[in-house]
């Protein structure tokens, strides 16, 4: 896979982790057609370091490679709220664990476990009640879908929606006109999200 084209994908994907609006997103990378994502990945992390943003392969199954593009601090700081540790804990994520050990913690539940870890939806800063909502529901009876299924405030969730579209197009946009990431974040402030 050429960097052109993993900065269009990454772009399109996590445009909302990009700009700062979201803690992370995930992006889905098929090994056979983009073996090298280990090395782009380590590359866009140094590269984008200053901005804040890192990736990391979460889950490297038989024929994708997952990776987890998020700005640390936000990530840490959405994760430390008293209700996202209870949702944590009750999957049996360490109580006190730091940020590096949730991820490792959901690395191997990624590994080992049978079913797709849920809670998922934390560590893509969706509400903590449209996290709560899907695993009590397993998915059914939401109501709106979008960025994530909402199950709470569906107002909020349809702004958040447009912003993260708005969001989209302008990066994607400008990835198409031949910037690379990197610009497009010192362009960020024309962005009108």
């Amino acid at each position: 896979m050429t960097c052109e084209k993993f900065e269009s994908v990454v772009g399109y994907h996590c445009s909302p982790v990009l700009m700062g609006l979201k803690p992370s997103n995930l992006v889905s990378f098929s090994k056979e057609k983009a073996p090298t994502i280990p090395t782009l990945a380590a590359i866009y992390t140094e590269k984008l370091k200053e901005e804040g943003i890192r990736m990391e392969i979460i889950c490297g199954c038989r024929k994708h490679y997952l990776v987890l593009v998020y700005r640390p601090e936000m990530l840490e700081e959405y994760l430390s709220s008293k209700k996202a540790r209870r949702i944590l804990k009750k999957d049996g994520y360490p109580e006190n664990g730091s940020l590096q050990e949730l991820l490792q913690f959901m690395k191997q539940r990624f590994e080992t476990g049978s079913d797709f870890p849920h809670e998922i939806g934390l560590f893509l800063g969706y509400p903590l009640e449209d996290v709560e909502g899907f695993q009590k529901n397993k998915g059914n009876g939401c109501k709106m879908c979008g960025y994530w299924k909402v199950y709470g405030d569906v107002e909020s969730a349809r702004r958040t929606f447009a912003q993260f579209d708005r969001c989209r197009e302008f990066i994607h946009g400008q990835i198409k006109a031949g910037y690379t990431i990197s610009q497009v974040l010192g362009m960020k402030h024309l962005c009108a999200v």
